[in-house]
């Protein structure tokens, strides 16, 4: 049974899902209090076996959820993993990567536009790096104040589904209607400072000021409007009721507590809290014949409604509609449809709730208004403090069109206009040194005609940070090249760089800190390069259950993992990896000794598996284990490298030596050729001659078809054998045929012809159980046979010797009769098409998620990205006759979101 009431809901249950299975993101922007975390789970109990990673703002949202959960019966931690930010930050190295082997099928970012930059960068894109098949749904508040993160912006703005605001939320019945709403002001002293500090800064001194009389006319308006007190004391629906006191912050909370009493009357009961989803059970168990007040903050709604509530009481500091409309939302989630009263300290806030009755529909709700004579004069006032504003404005912008600067003295007067004391004092109301009243509309207009708002040196570092958020615009993050300049010839990598120094030795200001933070600032641009690599070592790990990464290997999109490893142990080894950096290489069970000590390791402990079955390890030469180490020739090597350490490559130092000692190693092996000898003697004794199979083998490993033909040949040379050596070879070879040895084939096939085929088998062996004969380069069968090696010979021979005995006719045919593929790479293209097709088939498009791989593991998405970049860079390997095929499919070149 569904748990969603509201069929706007169920709606944007819908529009995420699709949105999800299409593009593997959506956002779900919703006001508090309308189901936001009902709708996850609605959508999570038709994907019952997806792991799912929530990740909540902040404690109080954290909170919240949990709430949630504890309600509708579902169970966290199996299935479901809740946290904050601030715990994600906190996780330890091996604490991260629990969390990618967690492998989320779905990442939950809740109350995304609350995240800083700092959260963005700490916890959201290292879980991106880490999870990046997870697919993402966010969730957020359509008021939220402030601006968000902009990486965050970027990313989900634009998968925004079903969008609902305030007023919708209220007519639709997602929210209850405030049962009445009233708007008040306070403190009115701090209000009308600011208009008469606005009044003020309009007048030039000496001349009649234009708007004396209508500021007059609103403080006989304030004068003569009954206090707030009594104004609070007629609006109360209970005198002994319980009222949510929410505030806009914590500065404005602490003020609010401090004067309870003055406002509400003595004998309150005043009860704080820092959150509204923080306890409030000693309010709601107050049973005092007395008013009794719940302050806190403005947070995340909680879940279940407080019980009991006889009104709200929101307190505003500012005039931002955004926090406004968020806190309102909050308070009806919190108590339902109760009385609302409103103090706010600017009367542009006064403003507000009219557009918000209009957004209500047919029937919104009732609204008092003690406050409209003053509202009338506020807007009279307003209305030529505008206009007034308006006039200088339009100065300043005649000398910006007339290339006149605009940083002039404060005396400066332009056609009879006192423009520069007007310059001067926007500049002093926006850094704060002055009340006063300035939009960021008319902030924008001013930087449109080009106001410098710093002094000198200020102003070059505003020039600076105006072409970094222009940088990150356009290439999604600051790694700007050293020598990068933008098009105005500004030399911002050389910025960059100097503010990273300044950061670093701590003399640039937190405000730059903050500003540059909030487009994505890197420090350490090592550190960011560093934990990419990280994130592909996490994979590489869950993918291979360990981290022993070939020197070559390049992931899918290009890094060179195995490199940047060997890099790490050398780093390691130097003592220039930081604490952080070991910590999380050693979560992924990093072996720090270096690829050769780790090779010799696994060889060693591979002979004392031989020592444990054999009693020794006197190794055939061939020998090879079930793990595919050639265990025979280590042996072999190892003896060698202690004869002769000077021409070995191969090191054996006291301590392996002392390893192998305790094997039973012997150091000086008898004579081999010897034992070779005896073995051909014994064969010839056996068979009647000496025509040795070209595969034959001993007991013990030794292909003695092949020595016997060197004998013969050093016999027939007369070279490095002694005397002795020759006169018993001879006395073997008598009554032997001097030609050449031959297998036991018929006459016709020679030696050569009989290897050949014997190779041909494997390879047949290899079609019969793979379906093909694409043979990776290393590959090795059963018997030892280089068969990768082979074949790569085949294709080279065919194409580049074409004489060649090895790929005559009869041997093409033969191959061509098992599905030989004389084009590698053409066949490996045309095996991806071929999952291109059925990917088409089975979704009608080519629009391939990066990360998508097939059933049997590979990596169709890579290839479709690839595929488009060749197509972009002209890649002679894309041919013509491939792009025609991609098309016919409805290959798409170029991405909506790269267009």
């Amino acid at each position: 049974m569904s748990i969603l009431v509201h069929d706007s809901n169920k709606a944007a249950c819908r529009a995420a899902a699709a949105a999800l299975q299409q593009g593997c993101r959506a956002a779900l922007v919703r006001p508090a209090g309308t189901g936001k975390g009902r709708i996850v789970w609605e959508m999570l109990a038709e994907q019952p076996d997806t792991r799912v990673l929530w990740v909540a703002s902040c404690a109080a949202r954290l909170e919240l959820r949990r709430g949630l959960a504890k309600e509708l019966g579902k169970t966290l931690d199996g299935s479901v993993r809740l946290m904050d930010c601030e715990q994600l930050a906190a996780q330890s190295a091996l604490g991260w990567v629990a969390l990618a082997e967690f492998r989320p099928g779905l990442l939950v970012l809740d109350g995304w536009r609350e995240m800083s930059a700092r959260d963005w960068t700490d916890c959201v894109q290292l879980l991106f790096r880490l999870c990046p098949e997870a697919k993402v749904l966010a969730l957020a508040e359509p008021d939220a104040p402030g601006e968000s993160c902009r990486a965050a912006e970027e990313l989900l703005g634009d998968a925004v589904v079903e969008p609902l605001t305030l007023g919708g939320a209220l007519a639709d019945g997602l929210l209850p209607m405030p049962a009445s709403y009233t708007a008040l002001l306070w403190p009115q002293e701090t209000a009308m400072a600011r208009l008469r500090a606005e009044v003020k800064n309009l007048r030039v001194p000496g001349t009649p000021d234009p708007n004396a009389e209508k500021y007059q006319a609103l403080s006989l308006a304030v004068e003569q409007m009954p206090s707030v007190e009594v104004l609070l004391a007629r609006w109360l629906p209970d005198a002994a009721g319980r009222y949510l006191v929410l505030c806009e912050d914590a500065q404005t909370a602490a003020q609010m507590a401090q004067q309870a009493e003055a406002l509400f009357g003595a004998g309150v009961h005043t009860c704080c809290a820092d959150a509204l989803s923080s306890d409030a059970e000693p309010f709601l168990t107050d049973e005092a014949d007395a008013l009794r007040l719940l302050v806190c903050v403005n947070s995340p709604a909680v879940e279940t409604p407080l019980t009991g509530i006889s009104g709200v009481v929101l307190v505003r500091r500012t005039a931002e509609a955004p926090a406004y409309r968020q806190m309102l939302a909050r308070a009806l989630a919190a108590c339902g449809s109760v009385p609302v009263a409103e103090l706010s300290a600017a009367f542009e806030g006064l403003t507000c709730v009219p557009q918000l009755r209009k957004e209500c529909g047919e029937k919104p709700f009732p609204l008092s208004e003690p406050l409209s004579a003053c509202r009338r004069a506020y807007r009279q006032l307003r209305r030529a403090l505008d206009a007034e504003w308006e006039r200088y404005f339009a100065a300043a912008k005649q000398m910006a069109a007339k290339k006149l600067p605009l940083d002039v003295p404060r005396a400066y007067t332009f056609e009879g206009v006192a423009v520069g004391r007007w310059l001067e004092n926007q500049r002093l109301v926006r850094a704060g040194k002055k009340n006063g009243r300035l939009t960021a509309e008319q902030v924008a207009r001013l930087d449109k005609i080009g106001m410098n708002w710093k002094k000198r040196l200020e102003l070059a570092w505003e020039n600076g940070w105006a072409s970094a958020r222009r940088y990150r615009d356009s290439h999604a993050d600051l790694l700007v090249p050293v020598h990068y300049k933008d098009k105005n010839g500004f030399a911002l990598g050389e910025w960059i760089v100097y503010n990273r120094q300044r950061y670093q030795g701590g003399s640039l200001s937190d405000d730059r800190i903050e500003r540059l933070e909030s487009l994505g600032m890197v420090w350490d641009t090592g550190s960011i390069l560093w934990e990419k690599n990280y994130a592909a070592a996490v994979q590489y790990h869950l993918e291979h259950d360990d981290l022993e990464i070939p020197v070559k290997y390049v992931t899918p999109d290009g890094m060179a993992l195995g490199v940047w490893l060997g890099s790490q142990r050398a780093a390691y080894k130097e003592g220039t990896l930081t604490a952080a950096q070991i910590e999380k290489l050693e979560a992924l069970g990093v072996d720090w000794a270096n690829r050769n000590d780790r090779k010799w390791q696994t060889a060693y402990e591979a002979a004392v598996k031989y020592y444990s079955a054999h009693g020794n390890i006197d190794v055939p030469t061939e020998y090879i284990d079930e793990d595919g180490i050639l265990l025979g020739k280590w042996v072999s090597r190892q003896r060698y490298a202690w004869q002769n350490p000077e021409r070995s490559s191969a090191r054996v130092t006291p301590e392996r030596k002392a390893l192998l000692d305790e094997l039973g190693m012997i150091w000086e092996k008898t004579d081999s050729w010897q034992h070779r000898y005896e073995l051909a003697a014994a064969y010839k004794k056996e068979h009647g001659s000496l025509a040795v199979p070209a595969q034959y083998r001993t007991e013990d490993g030794i292909w003695l078809g092949s020595w016997l033909s060197r004998q013969k040949l050093m016999l027939r040379e007369g070279k490095k054998l002694s005397a002795e050596r020759c006169a018993a070879l001879r006395e073997l070879f008598q009554g032997e045929n001097t030609r050449r040895l031959t297998a036991t084939v018929p006459p016709a096939c020679s030696v050569r012809e009989q290897n050949w085929l014997d190779n041909y088998q494997s390879a047949k062996r290899y079609a019969e159980k793979k379906g093909t004969l694409l043979v990776p380069a290393g590959y090795v069968d059963e018997s030892g046979f280089r068969l990768g090696v082979w074949i790569s010979n085949l294709r080279a021979a065919r194409k580049a010797r074409p004489e060649s005995f090895q790929v005559t006719p009869e041997h093409i045919a033969m191959l061509d009769a098992i599905g030989m593929q004389w084009d590698a790479r053409e066949a490996k293209w045309d095996g991806a098409f071929r999952r291109a097709e059925e990917y088409r088939a089975a979704h009608g498009d080519l629009l391939v998620p990066v990360n998508y791989k097939t059933g049997d593991g590979f990596c169709l998405g890579d290839w479709v990205r690839r595929m488009r970049e060749s197509y972009a860079a002209a890649d002679d390997r894309l041919t013509a006759a491939h792009i025609q095929k991609l098309e016919a499919l409805g290959m798409v070149w170029t991405m909506p979101q790269e267009s």
